[in-house]
């Protein structure tokens, strides 16, 4: 049995829940990781080997998501083309057939690009599971007919998954049948696990909160801006790869005395950043896209034993109130920050939130996931 793992994202970009997912199902069946051709990295039409019974792939498509402003016009100004979607839409199967061919034996399908599921009736796979993980059209404005091959792949899919109620009761609109919540989840052990304060990190002394995750235009650079200036006994720190439409942002907070700003660091180093802070925050704003988030990284904070303060961005986060304080309002927000700082040192409530982690490891999500592929076993 060959699962196809249609991605949104390259391998080697951030580590998150496709490689996890694909990982720890390529323990008991092999995987083709199939993504979108990037820029910038290595375009491979033939399967390469990345891991125990896992290969990846790339193929042709229009990066109608790219972070170059520039790029992403044209990608959709061509997209528009019938004639070209058709031309690159043949090539994608040509290319995924021919490696299925290959490999041999039956194949199932797990679909995180919906622009992609096409391919999955051109190889004849047995069932296809359609997990979607984010609003994808709270990332950019689509061409129409992107949202046309939403629906069409919900369609499609034999089973839907997404990661939070809110994106559950949008899919429900367009879908009648049953859409199953599998959340996301952490990497426990490696993020429970002891870790020496990275050099980096200001040294020990007035409390350091973080910010450890992608920095994207949905951070609330308003709120921190108020909050760092306002707490200037606290230091304050955000680790993560930066979006170049909100460098300006970081600059702004680069002028506070308290912050500092580390840029991106490897997955295998995040644990050492998250269990050495005193505090973490999750400071998005409310949006289309953060509505419907499932945060991986409430559950890797909770797994490091660090509270967590959040904006008000999603009603799902209310179901985390035990977990994570939540504030409406700037002066608030402060105000959680310094309990959470208090919270650190309670032993009772950390057991709380690393056995919240425990119950949401990847393995458990992988488990799901299968059950939801019938795979035998799951």
């Amino acid at each position: 049995m060959t699962l196809i793992f249609f991605s949104d994202i390259a391998w080697d970009s951030l580590y998150q829940r496709p490689q996890h997912l694909a990982t720890r199902m390529s323990r008991t069946m092999d995987v083709l990781w199939v993504e979108p051709v990037t820029l910038g990295r290595r375009v491979m039409f033939s399967p390469k080997p990345v891991g125990p019974r896992l290969r990846r792939m790339t193929v042709p498509a229009f990066p109608l998501n790219a972070r170059n402003v520039r790029i992403r016009r044209a990608a959709v100004f061509l997209s528009r083309s019938r004639a070209l979607r058709f031309l690159v839409s043949a090539l994608q199967r040509a290319l995924v057939r021919r490696a299925v061919r290959r490999a041999g034996g039956e194949t199932v399908c797990l679909v995180e690009n919906f622009q992609l599921m096409h391919v999955a009736d051109a190889v004849s796979t047995k069932r296809v599971l359609f997990d979607y993980i984010d609003d994808a059209f709270g990332f950019t404005a689509f061409p129409p007919h992107v949202h046309d091959e939403w629906l069409r792949a919900l369609d499609r899919a034999d089973a839907v998954s997404v990661t939070s109620p809110t994106l559950r009761r949008r899919v429900l609109e367009a879908r009648v049948r049953e859409v199953h919540v599998v959340r996301n989840g952490v990497e426990f052990e490696r993020f429970a696990a002891e870790a020496a304060r990275p050099p980096d990190l200001p040294p020990a002394g007035p409390p350091v909160v973080g910010y450890v995750g992608s920095i994207y235009p949905w951070i609330d650079f308003d709120l921190l801006d108020t909050t760092i200036g306002a707490m200037a006994d606290f230091r304050f720190v955000m680790v993560g790869p930066l979006h170049p439409a909100v460098t300006h942002e970081m600059a702004r907070l680069a002028k506070h005395p308290n912050f500092l700003f580390l840029g991106q660091r490897p997955y295998a180093d995040v644990p050492a950043y998250m269990r050495n802070l005193d505090a973490a925050m999750i400071p998005f704003k409310r949006t289309l896209l953060t509505e419907g988030v499932n945060p991986v990284k409430l559950y890797e904070y909770s797994a490091a034993g660090v509270p967590t303060v959040a904006t008000d961005f999603s009603d799902d986060t209310r179901e985390f109130g035990g977990i994570v304080l939540i504030a409406g309002t700037d002066r608030e927000f402060a105000g959680h920050i310094r309990t959470a700082v208090r919270r650190r040192g309670d032993s009772t409530f950390i057991r709380t939130l690393t056995a919240f982690a425990a119950e949401n490891d990847w393995d458990v999500r992988a488990r799901e996931c299968s059950a939801l592929l019938q795979l035998e076993g799951s």
